[in-house]
């Protein structure tokens, strides 16, 4: 079996399972974005962007915005390339025309290859569709019983935290984008909530959208989370330099009792995919240290 992922979510999901390089199946094709596990990013890319990410997260925002309303889309599909892999299995998403290549593109695609090719398409609004996600990818490439097994993984794990209650009721405002400030949405207030903690300005299952200076002070959070979408921990903690002498920032009670934690969105927060309970973990252990150091 031979399986493309056309988003990094999908990637690692199939890495995890050990689908990658299994006795059946063989992963021959990946999106741009698709950076882990490292053993992968050998492999044919089938998309590219046209989206700035090295300018500045107010240039970007502004081009996504342009380009959206105008009706042109983020990225390409290499679809002669995607012909010549020959790929029974396509991973897609549904999700977000900003995250990836839009659905669209990829049906149109699909339906110009020669012979059978079995099309999954990930949406995941909250964490439990992200375990209904890794299932359905792991029926796809015949290792279910694998997909089941992590996913009873994944659910131990985040018991583990959860019987903690580390928050205990505090209001957590979780930031994945800085300039302008967005929330966290879709499963991040699933995580915020397995700390014990109450999710400011956005419900599990929501979209993340943008937010005003106005909200964000009227929530006034105990503990603000920066993972910006795509950023490393050291491209979010640069990022978040923008703010350094912002009195709306400043103003905010999170930030001058020093309760910010910088994470990885890239890695832990933006990808609906088994390493979000490695951020839910994360969290646990920021958090636990901002208590031990507030006495």
């Amino acid at each position: 079996m031979r399986i493309v992922s056309l988003l990094p979510s999908a990637t690692e999901i199939i890495c995890a399972l050990g689908a990658h390089q299994g006795s059946g199946s063989q992963l021959v094709g990946i999106s741009h974005s698709c950076d882990f596990p490292p053993e992968i990013c050998h492999l044919d890319v089938l998309t590219s962007t046209r989206v700035p990410v090295e300018e500045s997260q107010l240039a970007i925002d502004q081009f996504v915005r342009q380009e959206l309303a105008a009706g042109r889309g983020l990225y390409a599909l290499d679809i002669e390339l995607l012909d010549e892999l020959r790929a029974d299995v396509i991973v897609t998403q549904t999700l977000c025309d900003v995250c990836a290549v839009s659905s669209g593109d990829v049906y149109q695609a699909v339906a110009s290859l020669p012979g059978d090719c079995n099309l999954v398409e990930l949406a995941p609004s909250n964490l439990e569709d992200v375990y209904e996600d890794i299932i359905r990818v792991g029926d796809a490439v015949s290792v279910g019983s694998e997909a089941r097994r992590l996913v009873m993984q994944l659910r131990e794990r985040a018991e583990v935290v959860a019987r903690q209650d580390i928050l205990n009721g505090d209001k957590v405002l979780f930031l994945e984008w800085l300039d302008p400030p967005f929330s966290g949405g879709h499963w991040i207030p699933d995580l915020i909530d397995m700390l014990g903690g109450q999710s400011c300005l956005v419900a599990s299952g929501q979209r993340s959208g943008t937010l005003s200076w106005d909200e964000i002070a009227a929530c006034d959070p105990d503990i603000i989370v920066v993972g910006c979408c795509g950023y490393t921990k050291t491209e979010s903690g640069q990022a978040l330099e923008i703010l350094t002498k912002d009195k709306r920032w400043l103003s905010l009670r999170a930030v001058r009792n020093n309760h910010v934690i910088v994470g990885d969105g890239n890695a832990h927060f933006s990808r609906a995919g088994p390493r979000l309970i490695d951020g839910l973990e994360m969290l646990a252990e920021s958090l636990q240290g901002l208590r031990r150091s507030t006495g």
